[in-house]
């Protein structure tokens, strides 16, 4: 049997050195798969171990592995909980700017019922001195009549126009009740307007008031049923010719001449100015039969005026178009032609009751809505040249003669691409009444002149909005801002806690009882990134470090903090200590310190989110490794197993037959004893 178990130990050995990959053919009944070995000969137990042994040092790798997960997973867990400090350290840094922005002022008013204050970032100690001459009323209207618009089926729905000023809104709504437009007016336009359905003697109306100070056309109107447009111009290919002052109109005398097409027309106004010289055109174009029209267009904004003469055909057709002053000398450009000029003289009739005129500018295929204030021609070409000046130019030109006129609007097309252009007017009907005539807002502020404002809420510095309540018998207001210490004594508190938390915390990985993140380099970068905050100086001021703020270092890397002696500093000089705190973004230690923190808890760049990234993909990494060996040593068990249990088969039939010999030999050994 010496021999027997040699040769099965051999057999195991180069079982156990065969590589996971390799396969090992056996009979069907000799193959075991389960990965369980179960043997039936004496050596079994022989070979169970041999599978343990081979497992076990397959499984080094993979415990090693194992190890290495652990200590990067502890690392993790550290810096996470660094990566809090941190954030506990940064936050009070932001609660530092907080402080030094409007939550740490304060302001009294001599006349509260007059001016309160609003104060933000960027707010300074100062006084302010307002008289306010009018607080501003905003412009209100309300519904004529009790609302009473027809009910909408499921799927309807009904369009009205909100006019705020000369604009005209398109409000669609699917709820026809007067909650429901109002609640549809908000939902577009309540930056504009704000819409309200009141109870006005058991009926129900809609009350509009205007966001904004000073007066302001507020009306809901509504197009009727198949009330179709009507065009008021006639187009023309050939244009009307125009002519406009190269610059502004300098009154520098006679004589002049009107050019019409190479003619001279001398003429002689009663004085130089735009509008004499433009009424002596006329009357010259008038005496001559010219088809001539002259009129002062102002180019300019607000009161800087930029007065020009503008010179139109006023018929169809080619025509050149100049004044000459004192010789041959042009004072007028060439511009694009007119294309289109209202058909008959221009209807400025007003409005009936309960109806508003609706005039839509067509320019080619767009269509731009608004209303006037009147009818006139002049205040609809205002209207549209203060609103789509940008793409047409409107004017004014009067075909009748002497006190007979006969106003007709052009207009001239100013974006290049030749559309059409129309005007068209509806009869709309509408809902509102004026209520209040809005007012703007009047005040002299520090003793100047008189200024107005949309909005009762003025900025007068920056981080101070001064909020006009009323008037104060003619009185000035005085308003004093002073900066709170309070605010800014709890923030470098704060700071000083969140920067303790932070060093005990790196401590705690160093000495005998060293945390996880012993030895590595990060440590070094944040203890760095402490130590920048806490020796950070100034060259400039009266405030140098932050121990003049009471915060010392002591030797065990702590900051302690000291109220009484900040509250000293800042009686002393409280403009000292805002300009060594500055801010986050300008300079000064709140920038050197929120650079610092940015630097190790940005979401992409910074240091500490970065190394945690990191430590998490190594740590996926390794357990992927873990989970490919792992597979590896199951193959091999498997494999093993499998082996050793035909070799097992194997030796239990080679153990069978040595039992049947050795019986025969036995039972032969014993009849030849008997029959000797």
């Amino acid at each position: 049997m010496g021999s027997v178990t040699n040769s099965l130990t051999s057999t195991a050995n180069t079982l156990t050195n065969t590589p996971v990959t390799s396969s090992n053919s056996t009979t069907s009944s000799n193959t075991n798969t389960t990965g369980i070995f179960t043997g039936t000969s004496a050596y079994s137990n022989d070979f169970q171990n041999m599978i343990s042994r081979a497992v076990a040092i397959a499984s080094m790798p993979i415990n090693l592995l194992t190890s290495q997960q652990t200590a990067l997973t502890n690392q993790s867990k550290e810096l996470t909980t660094l990566d809090t400090k941190f954030t506990a350290l940064q936050t009070a840094i932001q609660g530092l700017s907080t402080a030094m922005g409007g939550a740490s002022f304060q302001y009294t008013s001599s006349a509260p019922t007059a001016v309160t204050a609003t104060l933000g970032d960027g707010a300074a100690e100062g006084v302010y001195s307002i008289k306010v001459d009018n607080p501003g009323v905003t412009a209100t209207s309300l519904s004529t009549a009790a609302w009473n618009q027809p009910a909408l089926t499921s799927g309807q729905t009904a369009t009205y126009g909100l006019v705020v000023g000369n604009q005209v809104y398109s409000v669609t709504t699917s709820d026809n009740s007067v909650q429901g437009v109002a609640a549809a007016i908000n939902a577009a336009y309540g930056s504009k307007v704000n819409a309200v359905a009141v109870n006005v003697g058991n009926s129900w109306r809609i009350s509009l008031q205007s966001t904004t100070l000073g007066p302001e056309n507020l009306n809901l109107i509504q197009i009727p049923s198949g009330n179709n447009p009507t065009s008021l111009q006639t187009q023309n290919a050939t244009g009307y010719a125009v002519s406009q002052t190269t610059s502004t109109w300098a009154s520098t005398g006679g004589p002049y001449n009107l050019i019409v097409n190479g003619t001279n027309y001398a003429f002689s106004p009663t004085t130089s100015s735009a509008q004499d010289v433009a009424t002596a055109i006329n009357t010259t174009a008038a005496a001559n039969s010219l088809a001539v029209n002259a009129q002062v267009v102002d180019l300019g904004t607000g009161s800087n005026h930029d007065y020009r003469i503008q010179v139109e055909g006023t018929a169809a057709g080619a025509m050149t178009l100049d004044i000459s002053n004192g010789g041959s000398a042009s004072l007028q450009t060439q511009q694009g032609a007119a294309t289109s000029q209202s058909g008959v003289t221009w209807n400025a009739a007003a409005d009936a009751v309960g109806t508003e005129s609706q005039y839509t500018l067509a320019i080619g295929s767009s269509n731009y809505n608004f209303v006037a204030t009147d009818n006139s021609a002049q205040t609809v070409a205002a209207t549209i040249n203060s609103q789509f000046g940008s793409m047409v130019n409107a004017t004014v030109v009067d075909l009748g003669s002497g006190s007979t006129h006969d106003y007709r609007i052009a207009l001239q097309d100013k974006t290049g691409t030749s559309p059409t252009l129309d005007i068209q007017k509806t009869t709309a009907n509408s809902f509102q009444a004026p209520q209040t005539t809005g007012q703007l807002a009047a005040y002299e502020l520090d003793g100047a002149a008189q200024a107005t404002s949309t909005s009762s809420s003025i900025q007068v510095a920056n981080g101070v909005t001064l909020n006009l309540l009323g008037t104060n018998s003619g009185n000035p207001v005085m308003v004093t801002v002073t900066q709170s210490s309070g605010a800014l004594s709890t923030a470098l508190s704060s700071f000083t806690d969140a920067y303790n938390a932070c060093v005990d915390e790196i401590n705690s990985q160093h000495g005998q009882s060293a945390g996880p993140l012993q030895g590595q380099s990060i440590l070094s970068t944040l203890s760095q990134s402490l130590n920048s905050l806490s020796l950070y100086g100034s060259s400039t001021g009266s405030i140098a470090t932050l121990h003049d703020l009471g915060m010392d270092l002591g030797t065990d890397g702590h900051l302690t903090y000291n109220a009484l002696t900040f509250m000293g500093a800042d009686f002393s000089s409280s403009i000292g200590v805002n300009a060594f705190l500055g801010s986050a973004t300008s300079g000064g230690f709140l920038k050197a310190a929120t650079d610092a923190l940015t630097n190790l808890e940005d979401p992409t760049s910074g240091l500490i989110k970065t190394s945690e990234a990191d430590l998490q993909t190594q740590i996926t990494n390794i357990g992927t490794q873990i989970s490919t060996k792992q597979t590896q040593v199951d193959q091999l068990q498997t494999q093993l197993t499998s082996q050793m249990a035909a070799a097992d088969a194997a030796i239990a039939s080679m153990e069978q037959q040595y039992s049947y010999l050795s019986s025969m030999f036995s039972a032969q050994q014993t009849a030849d004893q008997m029959y000797k």
